[in-house]
C-alpha cells in the first residue's frame, strides 16, 4: 500500500492541512507540539476511527468545528482509494455529548462508493486498530519494555488475538463469543438458533403456500366488498360536503346581512350623537363638552362667592346697626348716671382709669418676681451640681430667696383678682360688658366726638358693602339666567337650583353619548370582525352566497357540529378502507408473484439444513479449540518462534554490522541475543540498541501477520536514543524497502534523518 495524499480538515489542534507522500521515504520535520504526532494519529483514525471512551474521542475533536475528519488517497496493487471520515460532536441541553460519524471508501478512479459498512483497516489490512497501533505505528521507545516475558506476551498475543494488548484468556474470551455467537449454552440464542428459527419459518411458508389459491379467492372477495363500501362512504362523504358547503354559503349571507344591519344601527347611533351635540333645543350648541359644562360650573362658582359675599356684608351691616344703637343706649345711661346723686361720673371715669394702671402695675410687679424665682432657682441648682467646689452656703441664700421672690408675686396676682372684679361692677353700671367697651363710651361721651363719627362711618362703609355685593349678586343672577333661558334651559326664581338643574342636564347629555359612543365602538369592532372573515371569500363566491336561495327553516336547524362528525367519521373510514384495500393488493401481489412458491421454499430449507448442519460442526470446533488452547500455544510458539527470529536476527545483524547477529525468541517470545559466544537477555542492551531490536520485532511481526497488505512504516520520534551509524543504517534499510515498494514516514523534530537520506537517495521532504 501506498499513500498518496492526505487532507486534514480538522483533527485536534490542526485544520485545513494537506501532504503530499513518495513511494519511498517520507521525512516530515516540525517543531515540538507542531503537530507530527496528530497527523499519525489521523493516518490511524482514517482507518479505524476512533477510540471508543468519550474523554479520547473529545482529545481529537477540533474546538473551532466541534468535529474531527479528512480523507486519505492510496494506491493498493492497480487501484486507488479515497477514505473519507468525519466524526461531529454535538452537546445536548445537559452538557452530554453525542457523535454522528460518517465513513465512505471512494473508487479513486471512478469515484463510485465501495466497501460500504466495513471498516478501512479491516478491509485493507486484515488486522484489528490494536494490532495496527501495535506494530506499523512505531512511536518513541523510551517507555517500552523489551525483552523478557512482558514482550513474549505481547508478541503471543499478536499471534493469537491479534492485540498486544490482549493476553490469552481474551483470546479464549473471543473463542467463547464465537461459540456463543452459534449457539447459547441454553441452545435459545445464537446464529444457528436463528437458522432453525428461519427454517421453521420456511417451514410455515411451505404449508402457507398449500392455501395461498384459497387465500387469494378470499381476499379478492374482500377486496371487491371493501371497494364497494368506499365508494358508498365516497358518495356518502361528497354529500355531506356539498351540504357543508351550503350551510357555509348560507353562513355567509347571513354574515352579510348582519354587517349592513349593524352599519345601519351604526349610522342611527351616530345621528343620535350628532343630534344630542346639535341639539336645536339649545340653540344648536353642544352642551356636553367639558368646556362648556366648565363654563357653567365657572358661573356656579361665582354666584356662590357673590352669595356668600352678600350674606357676609348683611351680617357686617346688621353688627354695624346693632353697634351704633347700643352706643346710643349707653350714651343715655352714662348721661343719666351722672345726674344722680352720690359719686360722680368723672369719679367713676378715674376711678376705673386708676384700677386699670394699678392692675398693669400688679402684672408687671408679679412677673418679675417670678422670673426672679426662676432665676434664682437655676442659680442655686448650679451652686449645687455644676460647681461642687464652689461655697454651698451660695446655693442655699439662692434657695431663700425663692420664695422672698414668690410671695410678692402672690400679693399682686391676689390683689389684680379684686381689683378687676371691682372694675367689672363698674363697667356693668354704665351697660358695658368689658372694660374696652367702658372705654369706647367714654371716648364718645366726652372728649372724642371723632369716635362717634368713626362709629357711623363703619356703618356706613357696611352699608355700602352691603349695597355693592347685592348689586354684584343681582347682575350675576340676571347673566346666568339669561343664559340658561337663550341656551334652552328651564329655569325658575332660584337662580342656584336653575343652573344646578342646567349642570346636571349637561352632565346627563355628555354621559348619554358616551353610553352611545361605547356602543358604536362595538358595532365598529363587530363590523370589522365579520368584513374581516368574509375577506377570506372572493368577491364572486360572495355574490353567488348573497343571492343564493335556501331553505331557511332547514339551514337554522341544521346541526353542524354532526355533520363535521360525519365527514370527519367518513374522511376516516375512506382511509382506512384505502390502506385495507392496498394491504390486500400487496398481499394479492405477493401471492400472485409466487412468494410463496414450494419447490423454491423446499430448496431454502435444504441450504437452511446444511448451514445448520456446518455451524453446529463450527461450534462443535469451538469448543474443542477452547479445550486444548493451551496446548495449542506452546505448540503455536514453537512453530512460529523460530520464524519471527529469524526475520528480527536478519534486520538486527545488519542494523548493527554483525554485532549482534542472533537474536533468539524463546517460548515466552522474550529477546535474547549473543555475543561472544554468550547468550544474553535483551534487557542488557543500551537503550538505542533495544529500541532498534524492538523495531527489528516489530518489522518481522508486521510480514508475518499482514497478509493482504504492507502497511506504511510510520516512525514517530522513534530513532531519538540511536547513534548517528544505527541511525545511518535504519536510513538504509527504510531506502531498500522503498525500493521494494514499502512506503515510510518519518515524523521528527531533528534533522538527521533528512541530513542522512541526503547521502542514501531520492526521498520527499515535509516541513510542518
Amino acid at each position: 500500500m501506498i499513500f498518496e495524499s492526505l487532507y486534514i480538515r480538522s483533527f485536534g489542534k490542526l485544520s485545513d492541512r494537506g501532504i503530499e507522500f513518495d513511494s519511498g521515504v517520507n521525512i516530515i520535520e516540525g517543531a515540538n507540539e507542531s503537530g507530527k504526532s496528530t497527523i499519525c494519529n489521523f493516518i490511524k483514525f482514517i482507518f479505524y476511527g476512533l477510540p471508543s471512551k468519550t474523554e479520547e474521542k473529545l482529545h481529537f475533536i477540533s474546538w473551532h468545528t466541534a468535529s474531527a475528519g479528512g480523507t486519505l488517497t492510496f494506491r493498493e496493487g492497480n487501484n486507488r482509494y479515497r477514505i473519507e471520515r468525519e466524526v461531529v460532536c454535538a452537546t445536548n441541553s445537559e452538557g452530554k455529548n453525542s457523535f454522528r460519524e460518517r465513513l465512505a471508501i471512494i473508487d479513486a478512479d471512478t469515484n463510485m462508493p465501495c466497501f460500504k459498512g466495513q471498516s478501512p483497516g479491516e478491509v485493507f489490512f486484515g488486522v484489528s486498530a490494536s494490532v495496527f497501533d501495535s506494530t506499523a505505528y512505531i512511536r518513541q521507545s523510551a517507555n517500552t519494555k523489551i525483552g523478557g516475558h512482558a514482550l513474549g506476551e505481547e508478541a503471543e498475543n499478536i499471534l493469537f488475538a491479534g492485540n498486544e494488548s490482549i493476553n490469552t484468556k481474551k483470546a479464549l474470551d473471543k473463542l467463547d463469543s464465537a461459540r456463543v455467537f452459534l449457539l447459547h449454552k441454553n441452545r435459545k440464542g445464537g446464529k444457528i438458533t436463528e437458522l432453525e428459527a428461519k427454517r421453521t419459518e420456511i417451514e410455515e411458508k411451505l404449508e402457507i403456500a398449500k392455501q395461498a389459491s384459497g387465500d387469494i379467492i378470499y381476499l379478492e372477495g374482500t377486496h371487491r366488498q371493501l371497494s364497494e363500501k368506499k365508494e358508498d362512504a365516497e358518495h356518502r362523504l361528497a354529500t355531506v360536503n356539498a351540504e357543508l358547503e351550503e350551510f357555509n354559503r348560507y353562513t355567509v349571507k347571513k354574515a352579510c346581512l348582519r354587517s349592513k344591519t349593524e352599519k345601519v344601527r351604526l349610522a342611527e347611533i351616530e345621528d343620535k350623537i350628532d343630534a344630542l351635540r346639535k341639539d336645536p333645543a339649545h340653540g344648536g350648541m353642544d352642551i356636553s363638552t367639558d368646556t362648556y359644562i366648565a363654563s357653567l360650573e365657572k358661573k356656579q362658582s361665582d354666584l356662590e362667592l357673590a352669595t356668600s359675599r352678600y350674606s357676609d356684608a348683611e351680617e357686617n351691616l346688621k353688627e354695624a346697626d346693632n353697634k351704633l344703637a347700643g352706643m346710643s343706649e349707653k350714651l343715655a345711661i352714662f348721661e343719666r348716671f351722672g345726674k344722680a346723686g352720690g359719686k360722680t361720673r368723672e369719679e367713676l371715669i378715674k376711678k376705673t382709669s386708676d384700677i386699670r394702671a394699678s392692675v398693669k402695675k400688679g402684672q408687671r410687679t408679679s412677673i418679675l418676681c417670678f422670673t426672679g424665682a426662676v432665676l434664682f432657682a437655676v442659680l442655686a441648682m448650679v451652686f449645687m451640681f455644676a460647681l461642687p467646689d464652689m461655697p454651698s452656703y451660695l446655693a442655699y441664700i439662692f434657695l431663700a430667696l425663692v420664695p422672698v421672690c414668690i410671695i410678692p408675686a402672690l400679693i399682686c396676682i391676689g390683689k389684680n383678682k379684686k381689683q378687676n372684679a371691682e372694675l367689672a361692677e363698674i363697667c356693668t353700671k354704665f351697660g358695658c360688658n368689658t372694660y374696652a367697651e367702658f372705654e369706647e363710651l367714654v371716648k364718645a361721651a366726652t372728649e372724642d366726638e371723632a369716635f362717634m363719627v368713626f362709629i357711623t362711618g363703619a356703618r356706613d362703609e357696611a352699608s355700602d358693602k352691603f349695597n355693592s355685593s347685592s348689586e354684584r349678586l343681582e347682575n350675576l343672577s340676571a347673566d346666568i339666567l339669561r343664559t340658561l333661558r337663550d341656551h334652552g334651559f328651564a329655569f325658575s326664581e332660584n337662580t342656584s337650583t336653575s343652573l344646578a338643574e342646567a349642570i346636571k342636564v349637561c352632565r346627563e347629555t355628555r354621559t348619554e353619548i358616551a353610553k352611545l359612543e361605547t356602543a358604536a365602538s362595538e358595532l365598529r369592532s363587530r363590523i370589522k370582525a365579520i368584513a374581516e372573515d368574509l375577506s377570506a371569500y372572493s368577491e364572486d363566491y360572495l355574490r353567488e352566497a348573497l343571492f343564493a336561495d335556501y331553505n331557511e327553516e332547514a339551514m337554522e336547524a341544521f346541526n353542524l357540529a354532526a355533520k363535521k362528525r360525519d365527514r370527519d367519521f367518513l374522511t376516516g373510514s375512506i382511509n382506512t378502507q384505502t390502506e385495507r384495500l392496498h394491504e390486500i393488493d400487496v398481499e394479492l401481489a405477493t401471492l400472485r408473484t409466487g412468494t410463496y412458491k414450494p419447490t423454491e421454499l423446499a430448496e431454502e430449507k435444504a441450504i437452511l439444513d446444511e448451514q445448520i448442519e456446518t455451524l453446529t460442526k463450527k461450534w462443535a470446533a469451538y469448543i474443542l479449540a477452547i479445550e486444548s488452547i493451551e496446548n495449542a500455544s506452546g505448540k503455536l510458539r514453537e512453530g512460529i518462534s523460530p520464524k519471527i527470529a529469524k526475520n528480527a536476527s536478519r534486520l538486527m545483524n545488519a542494523m548493527t554490522e554483525g554485532k549482534y547477529g542472533e537474536l533468539g525468541v524463546d517460548l515466552d517470545f522474550a529477546l535474547s541475543f549473543t555475543e561472544g559466544g554468550l547468550t544474553h537477555d535483551a534487557a542488557y542492551l543500551s537503550a538505542g540498541t533495544g529500541d532498534l531490536a524492538y523495531m527489528c520485532l516489530r518489522i518481522a511481526l508486521i510480514e508475518l501477520l499482514y497478509k493482504k497488505s504492507m502497511p506504511p512504516f510510520i516512525f514517530d520520534e522513534s530513532f531519538v536514543r540511536m547513534d548517528d551509524e544505527r541511525l545511518t543504517r535504519m536510513m538504509l534499510l527504510l531506502h531498500k524497502y522503498g525500493q521494494r515498494n514499502c512506503q515510510s514516514i518519518l515524523l521528527s523534530c531533528h534533522s538527521r534523518e533528512r541530513k542522512i537520506s541526503d547521502a542514501i537517495g531520492s526521498y520527499r521532504h515535509l516541513s510542518i
